[in-house]
């Protein structure tokens, strides 16, 4: 029989959790699992503790001060940008653009456009 010494067997035990603390999360869900926390004494484990964990993680980043002039200029471009997204369509129908069509007109087309009822818009100019 081997014996080992304590720093031997330290390592083996640090080994053994790398290689299966990923395949147990997967395996019981790692959705339900919010929160990680590596405790190297039962004081990293106490109410306190875990209270301060939570402050370290939801501190913001410390960003160095050339870090933050980065991180202001991209703020100050998006807030700049003239990008409308999805506000860029809008529809022309009934606003004085394109045709000018009647009341009725302008709800059958509408009406076409939700899906709602069966009609074909014929519009004679």
């Amino acid at each position: 029989m081997m014996m080992s010494t304590g720093g031997e067997l330290y390592f083996f035990i640090q080994m053994l959790y790398a290689s299966t603390r990923l395949s147990l999360l997967k395996s019981l869900g790692s959705s339900f699992f919010t929160d990680s926390i590596f405790a190297t004494s039962k004081a990293d484990l106490t109410p306190e503790a875990y209270d301060a964990h939570l402050r370290h993680v939801s501190a913001p980043d410390f960003l160095s001060a050339r870090e933050q002039e980065i991180a202001d200029a991209r703020k100050a471009e998006n807030e700049a940008a003239s990008y409308a997204g999805s506000n860029a369509r809008v529809t022309h129908i009934g606003t004085g653009h394109g045709f000018n069509w009647s009341p009725e007109a302008e709800h059958a087309v509408i009406n076409l456009g939700e899906g709602t009822g069966c009609s074909i818009v014929i519009i004679v100019s």
